[in-house]
């Protein structure tokens, strides 16, 4: 029922404007405003998508990963700039030491489609490649106690091949950073819908030094 739908989304004119009619843009703000950037922090965004909440940030040092091509050509032309690059490149290991540590690492509606395996790798890599008192924020798709039929509906037929309890999400955290908190957010755009949005810091390396 919802294959057509999700073909669409790889327009990327289309995937906007469905963000921005179902209040999905208000979510992803809502993850920024939790990090409270500041001019001259360094960001990486993997999983940025045609990053239309770009303008929301301050006069940051910006690195998107994408694997969409139609993404990262919409994202480049639109925002590229000495401060923004965006690479069409899986984020992992080999950006270490290449890119400057970041104060923040966005995982905006990634890990939901990763398995645990992907997610363990994913998030070990941006543990590590946090500045000093840098965090990891991510939110996604999930299975919420108490969950309405409507947003069990939702979660049933997300993109995502891997919508997990909340649990199941802080779990896979909790390998790579000693501080977890999440939430769901249940009321954030304007269909039924749970989402667990998670905040990390402190990885366990530099806890254990």
């Amino acid at each position: 029922m919802l294959a057509p739908l999700k073909n669409l989304l790889g327009n990327v004119t289309m995937y906007v404007a469905l963000q921005k009619a179902l209040g999905s843009d208000r979510l992803r703000y809502r993850c920024l405003a939790e990090l409270d950037l500041h001019d001259g922090d360094t960001v990486i965004d993997v999983g940025c998508g045609p990053a239309y909440y770009f303008d929301r940030l301050p006069a940051v040092t910006y690195f998107g990963f994408d694997t969409s091509s139609r993404y990262v050509e919409h994202a480049s032309a639109r925002y590229g700039s000495d401060r923004a690059t965006f690479s069409t490149e899986i984020f992992g290991e080999q950006h270490l030491g290449v890119l400057p540590p970041a104060n923040a690492v966005l995982l905006l509606g990634l890990l939901h489609h990763l398995s645990d395996d992907e997610s363990r790798s994913l998030l070990r890599v941006a543990s590590r490649a946090l500045a000093p008192g840098g965090r990891v924020i991510a939110v996604d798709t999930c299975y919420a106690p108490g969950q309405g039929r409507i947003s069990k509906w939702m979660s049933d037929n997300d993109r995502g091949e891997h919508v997990r309890e909340p649990a199941a999400f802080e779990a896979l955290a909790r390998e790579s950073f000693a501080d977890v908190t999440g939430e769901v957010v249940d009321d954030a755009i304007r269909v039924p819908s749970s989402f667990w949005l998670m905040r990390m810091a402190t990885p366990l390396h530099v806890a254990a030094a």
